[in-house]
């Protein structure tokens, strides 16, 4: 069966949204107080019903499709590394805030990120100049503080990682090098 991991993922995100309404619980990842399994499990809780659909539709749309062409294996792997990477890049980014990041958005940015690179080919235009204006709005929102409610930062790590995931994963590294030093330069300016 394609796309079983996206399946279970959101599978395991709706009955932790069911269970989230019935208990009004939500568990996220508070950079001021930090536990490890948050790393994983701000994932899975939502701040709205808003959130909740739009995360999961991106979810079956785009995960569906990078998973059956990189493999449920690698799709898993793509899952966890981006969730904690994500999570890690919002603690970096902001590690006094005092309110939690919650959402599949930097595990969806991962996989918007590892399309970008999976199907370069078919839409090399396109995706280069979306994630270039991506990456700059996203640098600008974080840069001036303009942050509202949603946790640019967790977008961006995603959204990076998930790229240089997806790099990783393919065989031909041509012109991969400027990509990467691209992405490297501006997870360090985001940063610092």
């Amino acid at each position: 069966m394609k796309g079983k991991f996206t399946l279970l993922l959101f599978s395991v995100t709706f009955l932790v949204f069911i269970y989230q309404i019935k208990t009004g619980v939500l568990i996220g990842l508070n950079p001021s107080d930090l536990h490890y399994e948050d790393f994983i499990i701000y994932a899975f809780f939502h701040s709205s019903s808003t959130h909740f659909a739009f995360n999961l539709a991106a979810l079956l749309f785009l995960g569906y499709y990078l998973e059956e062409k990189i493999g449920t294996e690698k799709f898993i792997v793509l899952f966890f590394i981006t969730t904690i990477f994500a999570g890690i890049v919002y603690v970096l980014i902001y590690p006094s805030a005092d309110r939690l990041c919650v959402g599949l958005s930097g595990f969806i940015f991962g996989i918007v990120g590892g399309n970008i690179v999976a199907y370069k080919e078919k839409y090399r235009n396109y995706f280069l100049l979306s994630a270039l204006f991506y990456i700059s709005f996203t640098v600008f929102l974080i840069y001036f503080d303009i942050v509202g409610n949603i946790a640019h930062a967790a977008h961006l790590g995603g959204f990076l990682i998930g790229a240089v995931l997806e790099m990783c994963y393919e065989k031909r590294k041509e012109g991969y090098v400027l990509m990467f030093l691209t992405l490297i330069s501006t997870i360090y300016l985001v940063i610092v």
